[in-house]
């Protein structure tokens, strides 16, 4: 006898079900609906409840169109390194754990790799891990392409926030071999060295830029600009420094820096005002009698010379708009004769 049609009818389903289900078929609806309530939810700015959805969709289905992506946005979204919250602070390297598996099935996503940089950069300051792996993806473009101005830039950017002088001094070294005299690649030396709080090794390499320049205008200007930085430090940043005595001797260079400076190029009254305030931060911090007052003399000394040059610059700036003022005055005059209408004749 033959079985009921709804009998073979349920059988069939049945079967059909199981083998939907071996296949995962299931999963990848039901991955696809909570994916889907976990764009809903971050479009609400509720990326933790976000996050907990894209988290079960993966391990339904971990195939599920764009769902590491998603998921390091929103991991992206909540990331806080001064929280008080673990998934805050966490939330950096969970982003780029999701960043980098969305690239490898997406090689080509530039969007992706831009995010990728971008939580690499913001936590390499709180994060040696994700520091070094920033760093390996940074060389790995140059090493791909050495013209890469935009890696390098990114480079640069993480050995200054991250403080890594030394791994700084490593890249840079092969390029001031090739050319002792590159003052620019100096000069981010010195504000990585600054960052990374050696104060030496930044006075330093901007000494070398003054050094290094042939042209005695330009080294007087670089020159006064290690005496700029030698009192900024002084002035704004004086914990910097180790001390009274460390104090003293970025003092002395700065002068040394402004006095070179002044001997370079006539008139430099600019560098004579911050030796003057150099040698007013070294009385603070000179110990004998005798120098302070020699410090307070030579510090009056200069500050009356560069008001002299800045007041005949003053006078002579004041000249030379009169005098345009004047010929203004003329040629509009000209100009208005030259437009009345001519006389009639006559009769």
């Amino acid at each position: 006898m033959p079985a009921p049609r709804h009998y073979l009818m349920i059988l069939v389903i049945s079967a059909l079900s199981a083998e939907l289900g071996a296949c995962g078929v299931f999963d990848t609806i039901s991955a696809r609906k909570i994916a889907r309530d976990g764009n809903a939810l971050y479009k609400t700015s509720d990326y933790r409840g976000a996050i907990e959805k894209y988290r079960q969709a993966v391990v339904l289905d971990a195939d599920t169109p764009n769902i590491y992506l998603n998921l390091g946005y929103a991991y992206f979204s909540i990331y806080d390194p001064a929280s008080q919250s673990e998934q805050d602070k966490n939330a950096a390297a969970l982003a780029a754990e999701a960043f980098e598996k969305h690239l490898k099935k997406h090689p080509d996503d530039e969007n992706a790799r831009v995010f990728l940089i971008k939580i690499l950069l913001s936590a390499a300051p709180n994060d040696k891990k994700l520091a070094d792996r920033a760093q390996q993806i940074f060389l790995k473009m140059l090493e791909k392409n050495p013209a890469d101005h935009e890696a390098r830039q990114y480079l640069i950017t993480l050995f200054i926030d991250g403080k890594r002088y030394q791994d700084a001094l490593k890249f840079f070294q092969p390029d001031l071999e090739k050319k002792p005299d590159d003052i620019e690649t100096m000069k981010i030396l010195a504000i990585i060295a600054d960052k990374s709080n050696l104060v030496q090794d930044a006075v330093d390499w901007y000494w070398s830029r003054a050094e290094a320049v042939e042209d005695q205008k330009k080294k007087a200007v670089l020159f006064y600009e290690v005496g700029t930085y030698a009192w900024n430090l002084l002035h704004y940043q004086p914990e910097k420094l180790k001390g009274p005595v460390a104090c003293l001797k970025l003092a002395d260079q700065g002068i040394e820096a402004c006095r070179r400076a002044i001997g370079l190029k006539e008139s430099y009254a600019e560098a004579m005002v911050y030796a003057n305030l150099l040698y007013l931060k070294r009385m603070l911090y000179e110990t004998e009698e005798v120098a302070r007052t020699w410090d307070g003399q030579l510090a009056y000394d200069l500050r009356v010379e560069a008001g002299k040059i800045l007041g005949e610059r003053k006078k002579e700036a004041e000249a030379q708009k009169k005098a345009e003022a004047g010929k203004k005055d003329e040629k509009k005059e000209t100009s208005t004769a030259g437009n009345q209408p001519a006389a009639s004749n006559v009769q």
